[in-house]
């Protein structure tokens, strides 16, 4: 009877013979193409020949040579799994994981085995979590907040002890991922989240008004920047990152049925955030729906055209900050946020941010109906309702710019 063939992957007996000085060991392995061969490896010793031949024996099914084993700890997953966050996503996800991952997770995780963190054990660390609270001390310094961890936080550091164990289950040293037994994270009961709230008519008359004439204010640049922002519903990132060249303020033709304008417009096509360690990272945006054209209102084009002079290089930020060779260059977002709390109480907005013009923006087109769903999110840059996952994206809707004109002006 004929011996059966070897399963796929699978190799037979290992024997190591010295030859020559050297030692080499020698087996049949039947690769994953079907064909059976034989290899061979060679080493200074018995052991270090069986060695490399493992090590090529492992590399031909596929495996990695550098597997983590039960005894090793957590923070040896964390350190695989940060090395391909960093080289798979941006700068800016990868330094939020790197935050968390050094706060929170690696002080009371770091040192366990991979097989000590069981679905017991997570599940007692995010308990731990949700009870947990941390305190933030005032910008004046003075008082101190306690700060209950939000449901979105712990979400996201879920998040990270997912990837971490998912790499100790593909290195084969724990049978599955326990993150996937665990409970859903949810809200406190009882706990509702702020509406959100964008700038009333007044509020937007008095805020304009105080920005035209306060010193602080126009020294920040503020009263074109929160005009464009409101104008054009950009994240922070992504109004610190517009330049010259991503505006076309002569317009770009649009044909109706009834006559044929130009719409000045601006192209969002990158974000600027700061990562620990390396400054202002300029990146393209996270998803494509980040990447859009947005039409501009008249009131923001003709503040826009008085802003520019003939010497401005096309590449130059439009709102820059002065760098240290004297060009301008990116404008941190930080510092933006520092500038609207050096105004806003002296205006009675004392809960407005940067994010709550983008609220604004979005706030006057939802009352505009002849806009639909899908051409707010288009014009807002996100995916917000599920119909957008099948019908076609991106178009530009002109519309919009002459809405938050007559709103605005």
């Amino acid at each position: 009877m004929a011996r059966p063939p070897l399963a796929l992957g699978h190799h037979g007996s290992i024997k190591a013979t010295r030859d020559d000085g050297q030692w080499v060991a020698r087996c049949r392995v039947r690769d994953l193409d079907g064909a059976t061969r034989k290899v061979e490896r060679w080493g200074s010793s018995r052991a270090a020949a069986q060695r490399a031949l493992q090590d090529e024996l492992r590399q031909r099914r596929g495996e990695r040579t550098e597997l983590l084993q039960p005894h090793s700890r957590f923070r040896d997953a964390a350190a695989l799994w940060m090395a391909k966050v960093a080289e798979r996503r941006e700068d800016s996800t990868a330094d939020t994981y790197r935050h968390w991952l050094d706060a929170l997770v690696l002080p009371q995780l770091g040192e366990l085995h991979l097989p000590e963190c069981d679905v017991a054990h997570l599940d007692a660390f995010f308990a731990r979590l949700e009870r947990a609270r941390r305190t933030v001390a005032a910008e004046d310094g003075t008082t101190i907040e306690t700060i209950r961890y939000a449901a979105n936080t712990r979400r996201t550091i879920r998040a990270i002890v997912a990837g971490v164990m998912q790499q100790a289950v593909l290195h084969r040293a724990i049978a599955s991922n326990p993150v996937r037994e665990l409970e859903r994270i949810e809200s406190p009961k009882g706990h509702r989240k702020a509406p959100p709230r964008g700038l009333t008519p007044e509020e937007r008359r008095r805020l304009f008004a105080f920005v035209d004439a306060d010193r602080v204010a126009v020294a920040a640049d503020l009263p074109d920047l929160i005009r464009f922002a409101i104008g054009s519903g950009l994240r922070i990132g992504e109004l610190c990152a517009v330049r010259w060249i991503d505006l076309n303020l002569d317009g770009i033709p649009v044909v109706t049925q009834n006559d044929m304008r130009l719409v000045p417009v601006v192209a969002v096509r990158q974000n600027v955030y700061p990562v620990k360690g390396k400054g202002l990272s300029v990146h393209g945006g996270k998803t494509a729906t980040a990447l859009r054209i947005v039409p501009l209102p008249e009131f923001v084009t003709t503040r826009m055209r008085a802003r520019r002079h003939d010497d401005d290089t096309p590449e130059w930020p439009v709102f820059a900050a002065a760098g240290r060779d004297g060009q301008p260059t990116y404008r941190w977002p930080s510092n933006v946020r520092r500038s609207v709390r050096a105004v806003r109480e002296q205006v009675g907005l004392g809960w407005m941010t940067p994010h709550s013009w983008r609220r604004t923006y979005a706030t006057i087109l939802d009352d505009e109906m002849s806009l639909t769903d899908r051409a707010k999110a288009d014009l807002m840059g996100q995916v917000k309702f599920l119909k957008d996952t099948y019908v076609s994206r991106g178009e530009l809707h002109p519309d919009a710019a002459v809405f938050l004109d007559a709103a605005l002006r």
